[in-house]
């Protein structure tokens, strides 16, 4: 095939891509709205995001809220550790000014449109366990009218799930070991993997393509960062403004003119 030819069939190929990627929102778009929060997904959701992705965690007396940190100092006007925090306080803490509190995840899903696909990120368990985590978190999770899935660095969360409810589908987080994790998806029957852009290679999309399984790659910011995921076929964006697909260049492989 001539270069010209191969260039434009690289050029279809990625066109493809966008067309059929599907973009979830980081936090419901975390750098255009106020991280975790209620107008975070409803936000998300009016500005057409296929998916979103929360972080779930567990107060000191058990109540599960949507929140990234370990600890409210850095994001909220509060200060300590969330898991030794109890709910009534927690959920008075304001999201960087904003305006917003952090809520809880019924809350959240009761604010997200049906049609979006929600990704429940199992950040930290403390100081439930994994089993008492999952126990509460998905009687509620199955209140949403839409469609979910579970997601988690931790191979033990995604266990626990699958022991409490195995019709849920799982999906592990990573940023290294990637044989590992592929080994782990085999072992829960994921529905996907969810790897960092840094781990992201063409061997990791096509063997997890090969098992039936989707590629969501995080966390991307900019055209730049969209375009070889795109290039290597993954399923889906994980992003932290929308649209990241369209963002991406058309003419990366244009060729010049003899």
């Amino acid at each position: 095939m001539s270069g010209i030819g191969t260039a434009h069939k690289e050029q279809n190929d990625t066109q493809r891509a966008q067309d059929n990627i599907h973009i979830a929102a980081h936090r419901g778009f975390r750098d255009v709205f106020p991280q975790n929060t209620i107008a975070a997904v409803k936000g998300s959701s009016r500005l057409k995001a296929d998916r979103i992705e929360i972080d779930v965690v567990a107060t000191s007396d058990g109540e599960l809220v949507v929140f990234h940190d370990a600890r409210l100092d850095d994001l909220t006007n509060k200060e300590g550790l969330i898991a030794e925090t109890p709910s009534e306080i927690v959920l008075q803490a304001e999201i960087l000014d904003s305006g917003e509190t952090i809520p809880t995840l019924a809350e959240t899903l009761a604010a997200t449109r049906p049609s979006v696909m929600m990704n429940l990120e199992f950040k930290a368990s403390d100081p439930l366990s994994w089993k008492e985590f999952a126990e509460r978190a998905l009687p509620i999770a199955s209140q949403y009218p839409g469609e979910y899935y579970v997601s988690s660095f931790d191979p033990d969360a995604l266990r626990a799930v699958k022991d409490v409810d195995p019709s849920v589908d799982v999906a592990p987080i990573f940023g290294s070991n990637k044989d590992e994790n592929l080994e782990i998806a085999r072992e829960l029957d994921a529905k996907a993997v969810n790897p960092s852009t840094g781990v992201l290679d063409r061997d990791l999309v096509e063997t997890a393509h090969e098992e039936g399984r989707e590629v969501n790659v995080w966390t991307i910011d900019s055209w730049r960062e969209a375009q070889e995921p795109l290039e290597l076929g993954v399923d889906g964006l994980i992003a932290d403004y929308p649209h990241m697909a369209t963002f991406t260049t058309n003419n990366t492989y244009r060729t010049q003119p003899n």
